[in-house]
């Protein structure tokens, strides 16, 4: 049988008992053979479960428009990238709300919205870009 994983990840409190068991078996002389056998205790190590990118082509205050989801079709300003999990941060896109209560006494509670990321496989670079802030202010 083929064992998987480190000596480490086997599990010390199911090894003693049975070398217990063995060593007073052979004390009281009993014919049947003891065998000494570990036995794994933690899950099997599993990857990553999404595969990180190394590069992209799009870049933070890109227009991109989302391709799939609630918002497809939307073309909008990009805030925000993490290549590590996977996921933008697009304006005005996936947006939620939240309640947030009253701190204080005699404060009202309000209601925060905010965007959430989308996977980076959800948006495509968009052929329209944004005007640069001089050519807006004199138009």
């Amino acid at each position: 049988a083929r064992r998987e994983g480190s000596p480490l990840s086997l599990a010390y409190i199911h090894i003693m008992p049975r070398l217990l068991v063995a060593l007073l078996g052979l004390l009281l002389g009993q014919s049947a053979a003891y065998t000494l056998g570990a036995v794994r205790a933690c899950a099997p190590i599993r990857r990553a479960e999404h595969v990180t990118m190394g590069s992209t082509s799009l870049r933070t205050g890109d227009m991109v428009t989302v391709i799939s989801g609630d918002d497809k079709g939307t073309t909008a300003k990009l805030l925000a990238i993490d290549l590590k999990k996977g996921k933008v941060l697009v304006e005005g896109v996936n947006v939620r709300t939240k309640h947030v209560k009253p701190m204080k006494e005699g404060e009202t509670g309000s209601l925060l919205k905010k965007e959430v990321s989308i996977a980076i496989s959800n948006v495509k670079l968009s052929d329209e870009q944004p005007a640069p802030a001089e050519e807006a202010e004199a138009a």
